[in-house]
């Protein structure tokens, strides 16, 4: 509801706040006559108003609605009474695939989205190209201080889309060996812990016990023993396999966009995960961006762009070197 969002199908339609909070209103009171009175209460919370505000709203939402007031379908005038809502309504709950993980990058626009504008549409034809149901692997390389965590963000910023998920791990340069799957496993912990995270947990608790496991902070003290028996066997291979299986099975509902910043800092079974979903050919709504720079003494770096080659070798990726910009400098870790 906070998106204030009508759908036309796939095509958001964007309502000012009077016109939604009519219309919601109209919804939750299908079928019944709503007097002038009421609507004012509800939409306008009480204030005094003409009468001609509201036929002005009313009239607003039958544009938008493609209604006719002589043969209505949705709206129907009740002379000298009200209004009254024809249309019948039914509630959709989230399918049992659906786990909406929004991101909302704060950015606001600069003259960098001019300039970036042809590097912005290589991002969206790949983004099309996962909710088609063709998964894709896009490499986003460029030295430090090219804007790439900025590129992202414009790119998220411009999606809108009513089942969307996306994930963003960032890795860290670390001195001696890193956990498995660190930074994966950060962001999805700080994913489990918002209001919303009740069910990507009952997801990890189901597709992906070893790596819930991993989270057990999260867990009480009775969860915690019911899932033990399940990571007997907790491995890294065993985590390989459960992530995959994880990550597709969120993008079967959702478009889910998995986002690698500093993939040159990552560790190894992190770069694993990527080559193993780059490789599988079952349907999936899938996104995967890598955003790096090349660094010589960077193990993992030296290995992304040798799986850069072979899949571009393939036809199974899309890359960008992104240049700096000559008078925009981007403030960025990576």
């Amino acid at each position: 509801m906070a998106s204030q969002l009508l759908w036309d199908g796939e095509t958001p339609v964007s309502l000012p706040p009077k016109i939604y909070r009519l219309l919601l209103y109209f919804l939750q009171h299908t079928g019944q006559l709503i007097s002038r009175e009421e609507l004012f209460n509800a939409v306008w919370d009480g204030r005094i108003v003409d009468d001609s505000a509201l036929r002005l709203a009313v009239n607003s939402l039958r544009n938008i609605l493609q209604d006719d007031c002589k043969t209505p379908r949705f709206i129907s005038t009740v002379n000298r009474r009200g209004y009254r809502f024809l249309a019948d309504v039914a509630v959709n709950r989230p399918h049992d695939n659906v786990i909406l993980l929004h991101y909302q990058p704060k950015i606001e626009p600069s003259p960098a989205w001019i300039e970036r504008l042809s590097e912005l549409d290589l991002l969206q034809r790949a983004f099309h190209q996962a909710a088609r149901k063709e998964r894709c692997l896009f490499f986003l390389s460029g030295e430090r201080g090219a804007g790439k965590t900025t590129l992202i963000d414009m790119f998220l910023s411009r999606i809108i889309s009513p089942n969307l998920a996306v994930l963003r791990a960032r890795g860290v340069q670390l001195h001696g060996t890193a956990e498995p799957f660190l930074p994966l496993l950060e962001a999805l912990e700080r994913r489990c812990r918002e209001p919303s995270g009740k069910t990507l947990i009952e997801r990890l608790e189901q597709t992906a016990p070893t790596w819930l496991f991993q989270m057990s902070n999260l867990l009480s003290d009775d969860k915690l023993a019911a899932i033990i028996p399940k990571v007997s066997q907790n491995n890294t291979r065993r985590m390989l396999r459960e992530a995959a299986e994880f990550f597709e099975n969120i993008s079967t509902g959702s478009t889910f966009i998995l986002i690698i910043d500093n993939a040159q800092w990552v560790d190894q079974a992190t770069l694993d995960l990527i080559a193993l979903l780059a490789f599988r050919r079952s349907e999936a709504k899938l996104l995967i961006i890598v955003s790096y720079r090349f660094c010589e003494n960077s193990v993992a770096a030296q290995r992304i762009e040798k799986l850069r080659e072979e899949l571009h070798h393939r036809g199974l990726c899309q890359e960008l070197f992104l240049q700096r910009l000559a008078q925009v400098e981007f403030p960025e870790a990576g």
